[in-house]
């Protein structure tokens, strides 16, 4: 069998406070190695800052089929959406979802717009540019949570990113300025919807995507007093009170009706965005147990400590076998 050619990207200096959820893409590379060691599948890895680089790099491989596990650049985040498109240009299949889809779904703007056209419910909000905060004052009252519009794993998002608007709105417009000056890019306020966090893993099998499994993220530790997100601490700090308290429940204790539509929705937004290979769909449910699409995550985190991985598992799907779907899609 042909060797495949494992790509992921670099992650910068350890001082970057992105640091962490940059390289944790090495537990997806580690992760995708022991499956093809199982399978038999010859590999080589090679770490790539940016599209100029890999560029050389596919102009002198012999490789033709691409596993795609880079996430982000260092200093340009839309950079890395193009990676599918520049490897088939050069005559190679690449893994997972293709530009189109992921450059979509990267921007929660533009994939909300589209969601919203099909009829697929997505909490309401605004959109801020240029790190001007007035949209603010256009909100009905309520609690909104404030994120980068283009940034993935949770960054950007903490426990101080909801706001009660109008009570809150000062200090709306301090974290709109603090995230513009992080991130330099279009920052959402969105409606923040309590109840329940839902993740449905969708993986495409032959020519239609299946779903794997709908995980809950369960709050229950969480302190009455305690906003119910998965901020960036709960996602990559070890220590925090959130990582050690926000355990996934397979399956979510859902309603057959209710299950039903999530996964309707799950593939209807698959569909939407054009998805292929696998994706992560994201809900919040609201106190009528009404669901909402928070984002599509084309390429999800694999790692085997994240939630497609043990949504796999739930599912009976080895993870070895879940690789070789993948790889076999494109050889």
């Amino acid at each position: 069998m042909q060797t495949i050619l494992i790509l992921h990207n670099t992650f910068g200096d350890r001082s970057d406070e992105l640091y962490l959820s940059r390289s944790g893409v090495m537990d997806q590379v580690k992760a995708v190695v022991r499956a093809c060691v199982l399978l038999g599948v010859k590999y080589e890895i090679i770490a790539v800052a940016d599209l100029k680089e890999l560029v050389k790099i596919l102009t002198c491989r012999k490789e033709k089929c691409v596993f795609n596990l880079i996430e982000e650049f260092v200093g340009d985040i839309e950079q890395a959406c193009y990676v599918p498109a520049l490897c088939r240009a050069y005559g190679k299949e690449c893994t997972g979802n293709p530009t189109a889809a992921i450059l979509l779904a990267q921007n929660k703007v533009r994939a909300k717009a589209v969601l919203d056209h099909y009829g697929l419910a997505c909490p309401g909000g605004v959109v801020i540019t240029g790190g001007n905060a007035s949209p603010l004052l256009t909100l009905p009252e309520g609690k909104y949570i404030l994120k980068p519009a283009c940034s993935d794993a949770s960054e950007g998002i903490s426990s101080r990113s909801i706001v009660e608007l109008p009570a809150e709105l000062d200090r709306g417009h301090e974290l709109v300025l603090e995230l513009y000056k992080q991130f330099g890019q279009a920052i959402v306020a969105e409606q923040y919807i309590a109840a329940r966090e839902l993740n449905v893993s969708v993986l495409q099998v032959r020519s239609r995507p299946k779903v794997v499994a709908v995980a809950e993220i369960d709050f229950s530790a969480f302190p009455a007093d305690m906003l119910k997100i998965v901020d960036y601490d709960a996602k990559w700090q070890p220590e925090s009170f959130g990582y050690n308290n926000t355990p996934r429940k397979l399956p979510a204790a859902l309603a057959p009706n209710l299950y039903e539509q999530v996964c309707k929705m799950s593939l209807a937004a698959w569909d939407a965005l054009g998805c292929r290979g696998y994706a992560r769909v994201d809900f919040r449910l609201d106190d009528n147990n009404v669901p909402y699409i928070l984002e599509v995550n084309p390429n999800p985190d694999i790692s085997p400590d994240a939630g497609f991985a043990a949504a796999l598992d739930y599912a009976g799907i080895a993870y070895d076998q879940f690789v070789w779907t993948v790889i076999n899609a494109h050889i």
